[in-house]
């Protein structure tokens, strides 16, 4: 059961299977390794386990509003920026900025669609206009719509 504090990772299907599997290999390759990959692995199987303990599957929907698993083009503070929302877990590889859903900028697009505003306080007290244009479920190589 999760601590109603604990906070949860929002992850695909394919992306629990894909961690799992990771953590997987790793557990049956400890033995073999030399010492700093070995050090290295054990990280590695410690934050695995550590997402997949919280982690809840979730798909997003392809209906616009913004939520985890989403690409985002929006208009922050008058600059385009196209980034992902959630978890760098979710997006394994890419290229692309990520953006968590509890961070200053996250909380405050959650939940809005194409067109609609909001704003945030940046950490040194700055407020910061954001506009979304789309919200699109991310196709990468973990994620299909």
């Amino acid at each position: 059961m999760i601590h109603p504090a604990a906070p949860v990772t929002w992850l695909t299907p394919q992306v629990h299977a894909r961690l799992q599997a990771e953590l997987d290999g790793l557990m049956g390759a400890r033995g073999s390794q030399e010492s700093a990959e070995r050090v290295a692995a054990e990280a590695r199987i410690r934050q695995l386990m550590s997402v997949l303990k919280d982690a809840r599957m979730h798909q997003p929907a392809d209906d616009g509003v913004v939520e985890p698993g989403m690409l985002i083009d929006a208009v922050i503070d008058g600059q385009p920026e196209v980034f992902l929302m959630g978890s760098r877990e979710i997006f394994g590889d890419s290229d692309l900025n990520v953006f968590s859903e509890r961070s200053p900028l996250g909380l405050a697009i959650h939940g809005l669609k194409p067109g609609e505003a909001s704003s945030y306080l940046t950490p040194r007290g700055t407020r910061v206009s954001v506009s979304v244009v789309s919200a699109t479920p991310y196709a990468g190589a973990d994620l299909v719509s």
